[in-house]
């Protein structure tokens, strides 16, 4: 009886660790979100500048879904913050809007890599 019960408390300690899994994707896209918004955010180029935002909006639905395959939902809703700043940078019309929600685009996917690096 007490061998069952020292398993079924090693069990109940290890299985948000295996449940949550490993959120390394999800923070390597949130990277690569964050370094695409800021690439968009400092182009004086408006094509180039909205490619990047393409990119970014591209990156940060990946980290988004990689942060809710490892239930790490607070990384997962900065990363949707993230992805709907940069598809509105994407789809602006002028360099300014684009450069202002590249740069709100940055500082939620910035956010959203840090909790997803607290989810490891």
């Amino acid at each position: 009886m007490r061998q069952i019960a020292i398993v079924i408390v090693l069990l109940s300690l290890l299985t948000p660790v295996l449940v949550r899994g490993d959120c390394s994707d999800a923070a390597s896209n949130g990277a690569d979100a964050y370094s695409y918004s800021k690439k968009a955010y400092r182009e004086s180029s408006f094509e180039d500048a909205q490619s990047y935002a393409r990119r970014a909006r591209n990156y940060a639905d990946d980290a988004k879904s990689a942060a809710e395959g490892c239930n790490c939902n607070d990384a997962a809703s900065k990363f949707d913050d993230a992805y709907t700043f940069a598809r509105r940078a994407y789809s602006a019309s002028k360099l300014s809007e684009l450069r202002e929600y590249a740069r709100k685009a940055m500082r939620a996917a910035e956010a959203g890599r840090e909790a997803a690096e607290r989810c490891r």
